[in-house]
């Protein structure tokens, strides 16, 4: 039988220690969840400004300050303030009106802000009109939108599908720049090819989690969906401990994909 879990840096030295003159045996650490493993970006959208994260700590905030637009010439100005290194390219914004989608003037243009530092860039567009501007880094997942009227841009956070900030073996789950639940991949057991994962799932706002979309994922590449679970729905303050089961998996990655194309979390099973 396999467990893994995180451990305190002071519980990793007692392993060790240990270790030193034999094999040591301890009873399952289950404090902390699993380790975390995905180093994905997340992006939370409050009002005009986007949050940007990586490990759960915040690494930049984008805000768009106008979008001037005469004769269909557009500038769109943002705000950029980075607590660390932050970069992206003019390309993953978009402006869509009644005329289509328009790509930025020079889509490669790359813009990079030093950690403490704030700056204001801009991104050219033409031929557009009144209309969102979209921040999609990948075009399957909008991580921002602003609604453009003249030269200014009001942000419409609330139209985008719920976003997701993974810190070590918690995720919480935003919508509209605010909590409504948060999923803990507490630990992962795997023995003779059978796999069970403990989530503890708690809802702040009316929250539903779908156990299909917890991949396990063996280091052959080969992605397992839980056996015969169900959709999880929870009331307002509701927690609950759920344990997912799996069939022929072994050492790898838990990956929680609540929809295609996004990583909300990730966790290493040894």
């Amino acid at each position: 039988m396999k467990m893994v879990t995180v451990m305190g840096a002071l519980a990793m030295c007692v392993a060790l220690a240990g270790g030193a003159g034999g094999t040591a045996h301890a009873d399952p650490i289950r404090a902390a969840g699993l380790p975390q493993t995905g180093d994905q970006m997340s992006y939370v959208q409050r009002g005009d400004s986007v949050a940007v994260y990586r490990f759960g700590e915040r690494l930049a905030d984008v805000e768009v300050r106008s979008a001037a637009h005469p004769g269909g010439r557009a500038k769109l100005v943002l705000r950029v303030k980075a607590h660390k290194t932050f970069a992206f390219r003019a390309g993953q914004f978009l402006w869509a009106d009644a005329e289509g989608d328009h790509d930025a003037s020079d889509p490669v243009r790359k813009f990079r802000v030093k950690g403490g530092d704030t700056e204001t860039v801009s991104i050219r567009f033409a031929g557009v009109r009144n209309g969102n501007v979209v921040w999609a880094p990948r075009r399957e997942n909008s991580v921002g939108v602003w609604q453009v009227e003249g030269s200014a841009a009001k942000g419409l956070g609330h139209l985008l599908s719920p976003s997701y900030v993974q810190k070590d073996a918690r995720v919480s789950v935003y919508r509209s720049g605010r909590v409504v639940g948060r999923v803990k991949a507490q630990s992962a057991v795997h023995e003779k090819g059978w796999g069970t994962v403990r989530l503890d799932i708690e809802a702040v706002k009316k929250f539903s989690v779908r156990p299909a979309a917890f991949g396990w994922t063996d280091r052959a590449g080969v992605r397992h969906v839980p056996v015969g679970a169900k959709k999880i729905t929870l009331k307002p303050g509701a927690r609950q401990t759920v344990h997912l089961r799996y069939s022929e998996v072994g050492a790898g990655q838990l990956a929680w994909s609540p929809r295609r194309g996004l990583t909300a979390g990730a966790w290493g099973v040894g």
